[in-house]
C-alpha cells in the first residue's frame, strides 16, 4: 500500500511518517512525501495511491488542487490542516476526516483507522484498540461486550480478556457489524452473546450474556433487545 503525504513543513512531515509507522495496518506501506503543489500531483498522477494525508497550504497554494490528478478513483484522503474553518469543505470534497494542527498522536490513529482500506463497502473485521500498552489489532469476531461512556470503554473479549480503548462508544457503534446491538447508553453487545432478558428492579430489565455477565437495558432499548433474542432463537 503507498500513502502519499503532503507536507511542506519537513519536521512536520516527518512526524507524521513516524506516526504512520507505528499503525499496524500501515508500518509496512511505501510512503511517498510531497511539499509541494507540483511533486503531489505527479506522484498521483503515475502511482496508484489509496491514502493521502494531504495539508491544506502548500508554500502558498491550496492543497486540494493537489486531488484532481489522482488516477485512483478509490483514494482516500486525510486533511491533516491548521485551518480548522476548513474542515467542512474538506468533507465536501470527500475526504474521510479532518485533523488538526498540533496533531494528537491519538486523534490521527483513530484518523488512519477511518481511512483503512477494509472499512470501504463493509465493516471491518478488526478494531485498532489504543491502550496502556500502546496499539493492538483486535478481531471484531473476539469481541463480546463493551461497556463505557464518551471517552473510554472497556473491550470485553470472548476469553474473558478485557481491553481498555480510549474512544466513546458511539464511535465505536459506527464501526461494528450488525452482528452488535446497543442496549444501554453505556453497552454494547454481541447479539448471539445474549442468554435471555431478566426482570430487574423497578421494572428494568437485564441481559444475561453466556459469558454469565450481566448487563443493564434501557427502557427505551427493550423492544429493539426482544426482537434480537426472537431473531436469534429463530435461525
Amino acid at each position: 500500500m503507498t500513502v502519499l503525504i503532503v507536507e511542506d513543513d519537513l519536521p512536520a512531515q516527518r512526524r507524521l511518517v513516524r506516526l504512520l509507522r507505528t499503525h499496524p495496518s500501515y508500518r509496512d506501506s511505501v510512503v511517498r512525501c510531497a511539499d509541494d503543489v507540483t511533486d503531489a500531483r505527479h506522484v498521483l498522477a503515475s502511482e496508484v495511491v489509496p491514502l493521502v494525508l494531504l495539508d491544506l497550504d502548500l508554500n502558498g497554494d491550496d492543497g486540494f488542487s493537489v486531488l484532481g490528478a489522482a488516477s485512483n478513483a478509490d483514494m482516500k484522503v486525510v486533511v491533516v490542516s491548521a485551518h480548522a474553518d476548513r474542515a467542512l469543505q474538506a468533507f465536501d470534497v470527500g475526504a474521510v476526516d479532518f485533523v488538526a494542527k498540533p496533531v494528537c498522536a491519538n486523534r490521527f490513529m483513530l484518523a488512519l483507522g477511518r481511512a483503512e482500506p477494509e472499512s470501504s463497502g463493509r465493516r471491518p473485521a478488526a478494531l485498532i484498540v489504543r491502550g496502556r500498552r500502546g496499539l493492538e489489532r483486535v478481531a471484531v469476531d473476539d469481541v463480546l461486550h463493551i461497556s463505557g461512556a464518551d471517552d473510554y470503554v472497556t473491550i470485553t473479549l470472548t476469553t474473558g480478556r478485557q481491553l481498555l480503548h480510549d474512544e466513546g462508544i458511539a464511535q465505536l457503534e459506527r464501526q461494528l457489524p450488525a452482528a452488535f446491538l446497543r442496549v444501554h447508553r453505556s453497552h454494547i453487545v454481541r447479539r448471539d452473546a445474549i442468554r435471555r432478558i431478566l426482570d430487574g428492579p423497578g421494572g428494568t430489565r437485564i441481559l444475561e450474556l453466556r459469558s454469565g455477565s450481566c448487563v443493564p437495558v434501557s427502557r427505551r432499548r427493550v423492544a429493539a433487545v426482544l426482537q434480537a433474542l426472537l431473531g436469534e432463537a429463530s435461525a
